[in-house]
This record gives structure tokens, C-alpha cells and sequence, in this order.
């Protein structure tokens, strides 16, 4: 029998067990309160992000839109003329 022929050194006391044990779940408690921090730091790079890019679209959009009015602008301006109005202001 392998397990009997074992000196007593080699073998753990309950006791030692039991640390071994607690040591063990104190670091899978570290590694989960460092999971949770890593991802609310992700969370908030991918909301920023999403800020970012949704700033820009509202900037595209609103050169998009004053380019517009400035064509309208310059329709009614043509417009006016066609028909011979007056379109300087007194």
C-alpha cells in the first residue's frame, strides 16, 4: 500500500487543509473583485466611446444640415431674382 507507506511529513493535518483552502478562496476572491473592476473600467471605455461616436455623427449631421440651408439659401435667393424682387433690406 503506497498511500500507508507515506511518511508522516509528506501527509497535510486537516488543519493544514482547511488554510490551504481559505488561502485559496481569498485569492479567487481578489481575482473576482479585480474581474469586476477590469470590467466596469471596460464598461465605462465602451460608454465613452459611445459618447465619442455619437458626437460625431450629430457634428456630421449638423454640417450636413447647415450646408442644406446654405443651398436654400441660395435657392430663394435665385427664386426672388427669377421673379424680381427685392432683396436687399432697407
Amino acid at each position: 500500500m503506497i498511500k500507508s507507506d507515506r511518511n508522516a511529513s509528506e501527509k497535510l493535518s486537516i488543519k493544514e487543509l482547511v488554510g490551504k483552502l481559505g488561502e485559496i478562496q481569498s485569492e479567487f476572491k481578489q481575482n473576482l473583485a479585480d474581474l469586476k473592476q477590469k470590467r466596469a473600467m471596460l464598461d465605462e471605455e465602451s460608454e465613452l466611446v459611445s459618447l465619442e461616436n455619437a458626437k460625431k455623427n450629430a457634428e456630421s449631421r449638423a454640417s450636413g444640415l447647415e450646408a442644406e440651408v446654405k443651398q436654400l439659401r441660395e435657392e430663394l435667393k435665385n427664386v426672388k431674382d427669377l421673379l424680381g424682387l427685392n432683396i436687399e433690406k432697407n
